[in-house]
């Protein structure tokens, strides 16, 4: 038995239709996470080949996920694959998974990710096969142990969007996790509007987020940093990223407020939904 499920929260039907499409006959269950959508009609386009879980408001990414991990548990799933609504899966991810999965205290598993912006990073493109332990990986084409969910504590509804797969990364190591990534399949993925600009000679990504997506980045960026021991590491990010978005965004003043704020509200301590 082996789960997959995806977070859903105003889709565009079209990539989430190929996206389903693409995971089907890869696994044997699929649920779907309505996470609070502002018109959930669209869901009768998509058939009945799925689960759904509705959620009546937006919930965050981490409650959404702990959803479908406590939903593949009780399907009797040892493995649960998460995917973002956008993400469309290559037809060898989960063979390929698989072959993994036999190791010694692996808790998750990753793929090689390009990003449809901007390509591979540098790092990236001399990697074409194998696999190798990494330190983290996003939550998009991972496939996540359930026992070692159930170990960690779950996906910190603190959070509530970004860092969320970071944190889980970090805890899964903590606790004797491996996080592995495998070379022999390849998901195409978009984070935003990325791009790849320069600071002080090293590459860094401008996403072009929205205003309130910084919020969340940078009070939850320093967060982690708080939870897992790095915090001056995590304000020296943030700093980067402050200037990042200065340099070579948009709506700077707007954004910048609510960076600031994202700042003054981890040192605080409040978490959560934002709700100003």
């Amino acid at each position: 038995m082996l789960v997959a499920g995806i977070v859903l929260y105003n889709p565009d039907i079209c990539r989430l239709k190929e996206n389903i499409s693409a995971i089907k006959s890869q696994v044997d269950r699929i649920v779907l996470i309505e996470n609070g959508s502002s018109n959930i009609t669209y869901l009768d386009s998509l058939g009945d080949e799925f689960d759904i879980i509705i959620n009546e408001e937006n919930m965050g990414i981490a409650y959404a996920l702990n959803q479908i991990m406590q939903y593949a548990q009780d399907k009797g799933s040892k493995w649960v694959l998460t995917l973002d609504q956008d993400s469309v899966a290559p037809g060898n991810l989960i063979e390929t998974y698989l072959k993994l999965t036999s190791l010694n205290n692996v808790g998750m598993i990753t793929c090689k990710i390009v990003d449809r912006n901007f390509g591979e990073t540098l790092e990236l493109k001399s990697k074409i096969s194998g696999y190798e332990e990494v330190p983290m990986c996003i939550t998009s084409a991972s496939m996540l142990k359930v026992s070692a969910w159930k170990d960690v504590g779950g996906f910190a509804n603190e959070f509530f969007i970004d860092s969320v797969d970071f944190d889980m990364c970090l805890l899964l190591r903590e606790h004797g996790y491996k996080i592995l990534r495998t070379y022999d399949t390849v998901l195409l993925h978009e984070v935003g509007h990325s791009q790849l600009r320069k600071l002080f000679g090293k590459e860094y990504l401008v996403y072009h987020h929205s205003p309130i997506r910084y919020y969340y980045m940078i009070r939850n960026g320093i967060y982690l940093g708080q939870r897992h021991h790095f915090l001056l590491h995590a304000m020296l990010r943030a700093c980067r990223q402050l200037t990042m978005v200065l340099l070579y965004e948009d709506k700077k003043a707007v954004k910048l407020n609510l960076m600031l704020r994202g700042i003054y509200h981890a040192i605080i301590g409040k978490y959560g939904k934002y709700d100003n």
